[in-house]
């Protein structure tokens, strides 16, 4: 009796399929050539009643190439870190294809203005072809789009009708079928194993395991995020990629909504764009919309999906004069086969890959009906962005230093290259009056041969701005419909409903404060001797690892063993060939790569040492943090190894051959010269953990640092010895999970693992949140004061009322409730949306070694802020209101009353152990660099010096 019901409920779904199929024909646009296979043909199934793998997927275009190759060809571009084919197929007329390289080249002349007379370029756009570049895969698990690619390829390959006819003459449409093939397989490979077709939202198919079904690439990292950082393989080879290519429309394809979503975006838009952009998000949104109606399906715009954060796959090309699109369907994905709607409708796979199938086209169709004016306009992109720099507005040119840490510098111009950005290195000294990225005050700049300039007279000028600028400015309407919320939210009980805030991403982004390298911004262009950088395309490309970040020489960047103090009152003499330490090798803690080199030693067994505080060799200095190998504690192998180390960190070594301190009394066999012992690390990875911030953290030990770490689910760490590990991270997720997994006697487990010498070391609302709930540090994670002492809480009626009247003059037009309730906080703390914050260090810290500044920019989101520490310390603590606010959107009056003087990192002992807390994620995204340091401290550092030894400083 089971079987047969089960039988008529396959049949049920079967019947419910074949209706949905039956309302739309992906064949009713022929006729079509014979010879070319169609997708269902080729796979042995239709497209929407199984997923697609992308190697099969792959077999498909290589079929569609070897069927009609006058009309298609296959580019590949890179490799997904699982070693995935990355490629994409250009499609156009057979005339169009003979002569591909050609018109290629004939576009990248419209990007560049100066040589490209507007005569010039007029002729181009009177016959050229217009680009469009159809983006699928972006987040892999969205799966209708990489099914809709290959219905569109087989449509433009194959169509024999005129509009086909037309779209292949007129346009040369690149598409991109599976940006993100990790993301993409892990979804396939549990839909298909697990999948019945089950439409109800509570079936198991709609529920991934962690990791299973996520949007992220391997390392778990959003690509859909990654634009603006361009850490990650998939995205440096795509940038590269569109960048020899640079077309006029580029569209990006998600899901899963309740109904379709195309352009026009919701407000805030990139300030850097121009007017005409919007023009052209109404026309393709009209264009889209005029197909939809055709089949009466359902569409909104104008809402939720803004342009405004550049790290997008919409917005970074809008940056580059595509017309940068985001178009999200409504079937597939998480909701896999069929998906019951609230409403008791039903939505299927291949409805959502209809629905993409017929907006591909119609971009296509909509970009050849207007491709003189999308030629012409993307010429203008480029020649008024070029006036616009040449005329100082905002900012003549940009230089940033490279003499802290030339590694982290030389990175910083590598990304912007990756951008497209034109950058040049000085050649002479450079000194000019320039305003500070970090302070925003005017200061003399002064600074030595091999910095790096941006003069901004060029074509790219809108991304160099966008990325290098202190503020991103914000749409004023947008900012007081916020406002109006706010008010709203002001007056409503405690527990009441909130009105939501459409911050959609981040509102700070300038790369020179994410990276911690000094940066101006200039109005005159400086008078210096320069040498553009001129990578070449495959190092652009990159691999997404510390080997491949730098694809460009660095004269004069010394790394390895470079000098040699040979007495105890000689100078640092340069090293000879093969030069050997007599006493130890020492190297200074301000370089990223310093903390690389010291884990790669301490990963291969050496022994490596610590100074707490300024330490002498010799007549020679080194500064608090700096790292000693001492021969005597190492085998003699460390005389090869170091020096091959150190040139791959890229890190300058000095060889020793004397310990003798020639004045103070810090010299090599100080007991303030700590060894460090080799830490073993334990990561949580499992449901409730945030799996963006560990894939962060993952990526930043195994590519960044290259120490090796033991991936845990919470069950294993309730059954594990504990006391054969050192660190344990838990990662940001959810509080709950970590409360239900762990209970108390995970609570207890590791508190008493802390008390005998453990480090754990957690972060954000999730992880930090139940360590402060386990009681395992002091600290609160509301803020300075506990959210009942809130001055809006214990205020009476009139000092209420004086703050509400403070926050209603923010949108004086906004409708109110005429009385706000009893319960209603005027100051209860609002989220900040992704902005820049400065902090004090503590100079005497372990947790701050590294750090020669005092002060440092950090990356706040949210409303949960740190409290301070009662029984520890706080190395890293907000500074004070009037300092506060670095770049991006703060609630005046109250993001400074919360956040100003709270825990950025908080530090706690425990027995011989200890607890670290950072209130945010120091990986942030991959990019905030500048904090993760902090970690690396933590995880290598924390072990020795925050448990067992006494600082003394």
């Amino acid at each position: 009796m089971k079987k047969f019901c089960a039988l008529l409920a396959a049949g049920a779904l079967l019947g419910l399929f074949s209706a949905q199929a039956a309302g739309f024909d992906f064949y009713a646009s022929g006729p079509y050539r014979e010879d070319v296979p169609r997708p269902e043909a080729f796979l042995g199934y239709e497209l929407g009643t199984l997923h697609t793998h992308h190697f099969r997927m792959e077999d498909y275009f290589e079929a569609l190439a070897a069927a009609a190759p006058e009309r298609i060809e296959l580019r590949s571009y890179g490799e997904s870190y699982e070693r995935k084919r990355l490629f994409i197929a250009v499609i156009t007329s057979e005339e169009n294809l003979a002569r591909i390289e050609e018109i290629r080249r004939r576009n990248l002349t419209l990007a560049d203005p100066g040589p490209t007379s507007r005569t010039e370029a007029e002729a181009i756009a009177a016959e050229a072809p217009v680009l469009v570049w159809l983006d699928y895969g972006n987040d892999g698990n969205e799966t209708a789009n990489v099914e809709a690619a290959m219905q569109v390829a087989y449509q433009l390959v194959a169509g024999e009708s005129e509009a086909a006819r037309r779209m292949r003459r007129e346009a040369v449409v690149i598409v991109e079928p599976d940006h993100n093939p990790e993301s993409h397989d892990r979804h396939v490979a549990w839909y298909n194993a697990f999948g019945v077709g089950d439409p109800e939202p509570l079936a198991m198919e709609h529920h991934a395991p962690w990791g299973m079904s996520t949007n992220n690439n391997h390392y778990q990292i959003d690509l859909n995020r990654d634009a603006w950082p361009l850490t990650q393989r998939e995205n440096q080879a795509i940038a590269v990629e569109y960048l020899r290519w640079r077309p006029q429309v580029f569209v990006d394809h998600h899901g899963q909504t309740e109904n379709y979503f195309f352009p026009p975006p919701m407000a805030p838009v990139n300030p850097s764009l121009p007017d005409s952009h919007q023009r052209w998000f109404e026309e393709f949104g009209r264009g889209n919309a005029g197909a939809f109606d055709r089949y009466g399906w359902q569409y909104w715009v104008r809402d939720v999906f803004d342009l405004h954060y550049p790290g997008y796959w919409d917005s970074w090309p809008a940056l580059h004069g595509a017309i940068g699109m985001t178009y999200e369907t409504d079937g597939g994905g998480s909701r896999g086969l069929a998906w019951r709607r609230r409403d008791g409708s039903i939505v299927t796979f291949r409805d959502g890959i209809a629905r993409h199938f017929v907006a591909s086209l119609a971009t296509v169709q909509t970009a050849v009906k207007n491709r003189q004016g999308l030629l012409r306009d993307f010429y203008d992109f480029f020649a008024a962005a070029r006036k616009k720099g040449a005329a100082g507005s905002p900012a003549r040119a940009f230089v940033f230093e490279a003499e802290q840490d030339p590694r982290r510098s030389a990175a910083l111009a590598a990304t912007l290259l990756r951008h497209g950005v034109r950058v040049s290195r000085t050649t002479t000294p450079l000194a000019a009056r320039g305003v500070s990225l970090e302070t925003g005050q005017a200061e003399r700049v002064e600074l030595e041969p091999g910095s790096y300039l941006v003069d901004m007279a060029q074509p790219d000028q809108r991304a160099a701005e966008t990325f290098l600028a202190r503020e991103a400015l914000m749409d004023p309407a947008f900012v007081r419909e916020q406002y109006a919320r706010w008010s709203l939210n002001a007056r409503r009980a405690e527990k009441a409903e909130r009105e939501l805030y459409e911050f959609y991403d981040l509102t700070s982004w300038s790369l020179p404060l994410a990276y911690g390298v000094a940066a101006w911004e200039l109005a005159e262009l400086p008078a210096v001797e320069s040498e553009p950088l001129q990578p070449r395309e495959e190092r652009l490309a990159g691999s997404g690892d510390w080997a491949s970040e730098i694809p460009f020489e660095m004269p004069g960047f010394e790394a390895g063993v470079v000098g040699r103090i040979a007495s105890v009152d000689g100078a640092i003499e340069p090293a000879a060939d093969g030069a050997r330490a007599g006493s130890a090798y020492l190297f200074r803690p301000e370089a990223e790569g310093s903390m690389r080199l010291v884990a790669a030693l301490l990963k291969e067994g050496y022994r490596v040492a610590v100074a707490l505080a300024p330490l002498e060799v010799g007549a020679q200095k080194f500064p608090r943090g700096s790292f000693a190998v001492q021969v005597d504690r190492n085998p003699d192998t460390l005389h090869e190894r170091l020096p091959e180390l150190a040139r791959e960190a890229g890190v300058a070594v000095w060889a020793a051959d004397t310990a003798f301190a020639s004045r103070g009394k810090i010299g090599l066999g100080s007991h303030r010269v700590v060894g460090l012992r080799r830490p073993r690390i334990a990561m949580l990875a499992d449901e409730g953990v945030r799996i963006t911030e560990y894939g962060a953290a993952w990526f930043t030990l195994e590519k960044r640092l290259g120490y090796p770490f033991t991936p845990i689910r919470f069950d294993e760490l309730l059954r594990a010895d504990l006391d054969k590990l050192d660190v344990i991270v838990l990662p940001n997720g959810s509080s709950r999970a970590y409360g239900k997994a762990l209970g108390e006697e995970g609570a207890q487990k590791l508190a008493g693992w802390i008390e005998r010498g453990g480090t754990l070391v957690t972060w954000g609302s999730g992880g930090a949140e139940w360590a402060i709930q386990a009681e395992l540090v002091s600290s609160s994670f509301v803020g300075i004061r506990e959210e009942s002492e809130n001055e809006g809480a214990d205020a009476g009626p009139g000092e209420s009322g004086e703050r509400l009247a403070e926050i209603d003059e923010l949108a004086p037009e906004a409708p109110r409730p005429p009385v706000p309730s009893p319960s209603a906080d005027p100051d209860r703390p609002q989220p900040i949306p992704g902005s820049v914050a400065r902090t004090r260090l503590d100079p005497t810290h372990w947790l701050t070694l590294g750090y020669s500044r005092q002060e440092l920019p950090v990356l706040v989101r949210g409303h949960r802020f740190l409290g301070l520490s009662e029984s520890g310390e706080n190395p890293v603590v907000f500074s004070e209101a009037d300092r506060l606010r670095v770049a991006g959107f703060f609630w005046p009056g109250n993001s400074e009353l919360w956040l100003a003087g709270s825990a950025y990192a908080l530090v706690e002992p425990k027995g011989k152990g200890q607890v670290v807390l950072f209130a945010q994620d120091p990986n942030y995204r991959l990019v905030w660099r500048a904090t993760s340091r902090l970690f690396a401290n933590a995880l290598l550092l924390g072990p020795t010096l925050g448990t067992d030894v006494s600082q003394g400083l």
